[in-house]
């Protein structure tokens, strides 16, 4: 008995390993090929010879001529990531809050609608979301595209807040409603800070999920100018055909921020899972 025990440990620690090991290694490969330099990557192969060099996030940073870098990418994903963030969490937060007070009745036929958006296909609102964005000019507006990738995760953020927000304690809600507090108060001045946590946590895996989304980007995004970082990197293979340093570069600067925002919050984001949000910090 001991022994298949411990036999299953190993295995399982095994495939942790494994993934463990599938999933960096391929990031520090692009961090170590991003310093070196374009005709070390192509005489040594993996480039891990020669010296060390910036020229590629140079180029990547200002992009080649007639198209655009890294420093327009990182801004437009910074301007689309904090639009949808503040759509998502702002009505969607809200939304599972309110809800959570109307009769069980009406609660369980708008989550039953929700959960129904949940499993909707983005492929199949392409067209008529493109159709709508250039009936009134918004196409290559970052800000637009912001708002609809927010508008996007409210099913799954009203969800996830509505199930934390059934066991919050309501004896806090009867306190407040005795002290004089209106129930936009209560929820601005108890309900938000005592659920920091899974606020946090879904803010962090919309914004994974933003940050690295090209499905809508690709139809509503098309000019360089506006394009967020995922798509400038996909325009790179095509305009930095030989220069391999720029290409790792710009896939260097557009991975290691949101990696080291989910290393930051990660406590949150576990905390929030296993406590459905609340308990502090």
């Amino acid at each position: 008995m001991n022994l298949r025990a411990t036999l299953g440990r190993s295995l399982a620690q095994f495939g942790l390993l494994t993934w463990t090991a599938l999933a960096i290694v391929p990031f520090i490969l692009i961090i170590l090929l991003s310093f070196r330099s374009n005709g070390d990557i192509i005489t040594s192969g993996l480039g891990l010879n020669g010296e060390f060099t910036i020229e590629g996030y140079r180029a990547a940073w200002t992009g080649p001529s007639g198209g655009g870098g890294m420093s327009t990418f990182f801004a437009n994903s910074m301007l689309v990531s904090a639009t949808a963030l503040t759509v998502n969490l702002g009505a969607g937060v809200t939304a599972a809050y309110f809800i959570s007070h109307v009769s069980q009745k009406l609660r369980a036929i708008f989550l039953r609608i929700v959960l129904a958006a949940t499993v909707l296909p983005i492929i199949i609102l392409l067209i008529p979301m493109y159709q709508g964005f250039n009936a009134v000019g918004l196409v290559n507006v970052p800000v637009a595209v912001g708002v609809a990738y927010g508008a996007l995760g409210l099913p799954g953020t009203i969800l996830i807040c509505s199930a934390a927000f059934s066991d919050f304690p309501h004896e806090l809600l009867e306190a407040a409603a005795i002290d004089g507090m209106g129930p936009w108060r209560s929820y601005l001045t108890i309900v938000i800070p005592l659920s920091r946590s899974i606020i946090v946590a879904i803010g962090i895996l919309t914004l994974i999920n933003v940050w690295g989304e090209t499905q809508l980007g690709v139809v509503l995004l098309q000019s360089p100018d506006s394009q967020t970082i995922p798509l400038g990197l996909l325009s790179f293979q095509g305009q930095f055909t030989s220069n391999y340093t720029a290409i790792f570069a710009g896939l260097a600067m557009g991975t290691v921020p949101i990696i080291v925002v989910y290393l930051i919050f990660q406590r949150y984001v576990t905390k929030g899972i296993a406590l459905g949000g609340f308990g502090g910090k």
